[in-house]
């Protein structure tokens, strides 16, 4: 189930778990507004809440990929386990302080996204010099490192197709084995490539406005919060699941190959996206110890995957 059918399900469930007293109208990108434009009508009350990804916001919080999709970053369960019993969560809270929101938490912890679609194999570094790939962000910071050389640029999700279907894109990021199964990438490119380092989990959280926050019953928030754990967990599963089907599919497709990334080359990749994330730290304290925190947390985290871990 996409993440936005989860969104409605999360508001049927509020409404039935408070009999009708919490009723929440949640309303697509560009029905009422932008996306980019429901930060600043939240902060401001001409909304009561809204529902993104904190990385859409880099522009007005420069850490805030580190709370949703930090290319080399943290999978799903890592993401939920260090927000909610690592500091994640207060981090969260204090680099939002400066804006006016009564609530902030996650609604739902997404699966990796497919690495690229490509026409080319990128297994190697070198494979990669002079791509014509699209993507934005850390990810494109990353991929416009001299050691990748990549030829980055930035075109709308609805614009991929035909893009790459003219020779504009050699490779392409876009969402996940699910959704890129419904637009038919497949159609046109040869190599779909795996893990998806660059995305490996997608925080979608919700802001409420301080007022209309205020405004809410005690037991309707503490309702609130719990509907949108147990929707975080449940659409986290249901989205593994689509993704394995659309993944099968893909693998039984004659005319493409999956390409799992090697481990040599995700290493590498870490150590540049390292690089990069010490010289935003240089130059921004928080995000230099929110960071640390992540790796941190992993080594923890890695500790007990390397006892505890099944390898069948």
């Amino acid at each position: 189930m996409h993440p936005w059918k989860w969104l409605v399900k999360r508001n049927e469930m509020l409404a039935e778990a408070t009999n009708g007293r919490f009723i929440i109208e949640s309303h697509p990108h560009g029905e009422i507004m932008s996306g980019k434009e429901a930060f600043d009508a939240t902060n401001e009350g001409t909304i009561d809440a809204l529902n993104s990804t904190m990385h859409t916001w880099i522009g007005k919080i420069p850490a805030s990929p580190l709370f949703s999709a930090r290319p080399l970053g943290l999978t799903s369960t890592q993401m939920v386990a260090w927000l909610e019993h690592y500091g994640g969560k207060e981090y969260m809270k204090e680099v939002l302080k400066p804006f006016n929101f009564g609530y902030t938490g996650y609604t739902m912890v997404t699966t990796p996204e497919d690495l690229c679609w490509s026409n080319t194999p990128l297994d190697t570094l070198e494979s990669w010099k002079g791509v014509k790939f699209r993507t934005k962000g850390l990810w494109a910071e990353v991929l416009q490192d001299p050691r990748v050389g990549a030829s980055v640029t930035t075109i709308a999700g609805a614009e991929l197709y035909s893009a790459a279907e003219k020779g504009i894109l050699d490779a392409f990021e876009y969402s996940n084995p699910a959704t890129d199964i419904q637009l038919g990438f497949y159609e046109i490119m040869k190599y779909l490539m795996v893990p998806g380092i660059h995305q490996p989990a997608t925080v979608l959280w919700e802001a409420v406005n301080a007022d209309s926050w205020a405004a809410l019953p005690d037991d309707l928030k503490e309702i609130y919060d719990a509907v949108n754990h147990k929707v975080a967990l449940l659409g986290y599963t249901d989205l593994v699941l689509e993704d394995a089907k659309a993944l099968k599919a893909f693998s039984e497709m004659p005319n493409l190959t999956i390409i799992s990334l090697p481990d040599k080359l995700q290493q590498q990749f870490f150590e540049i996206a390292d690089d990069l994330y010490k010289k935003k730290s240089a130059e921004d304290p928080f995000f230099a110890e929110v960071y640390q925190s992540q790796l941190d947390f992993k080594k923890e985290w890695q500790l007990f995957e390397q006892y505890q871990t099944p390898k069948t």
